[in-house]
């Protein structure tokens, strides 16, 4: 059985850095980071072992495909994301002060 994805979570709403908490990064977005790609890595290591049973004749073909189906979209999600917080980071470092 393909285990579900659970919902993304909203992140908690934290008071605005600064002095020592600034400097000391922001833990919340840096979990919900790591979060993301070990869920990326979980979808992905269940979707191999989805195609190995179905390779060995001990699982289902369909179940193998929805499993590749939801590693491939988590996987183009991730891209997306990163590729847009790259933009993100590259339009503030141009911005003029």
């Amino acid at each position: 059985m393909i285990p579900v994805i659970p919902p993304i979570q909203p992140l908690p709403a934290s008071p605005a850095p600064s002095g020592a908490a600034a400097a000391g990064g922001a833990p919340g977005f840096s979990n919900a980071i790591s979060q993301a790609i070990d869920n990326v890595q979980t979808v992905q290591n269940t979707a191999s072992t989805a195609e190995a049973q179905a390779a060995a004749g001990q699982g289902s073909v369909a179940d193998a495909m929805i499993a590749a189906t939801q590693a491939s979209l988590a996987t183009q999600v991730t891209v997306a994301l990163t590729n847009r917080a790259v933009s993100a980071f590259n339009d503030v470092m141009n911005l003029q002060l």
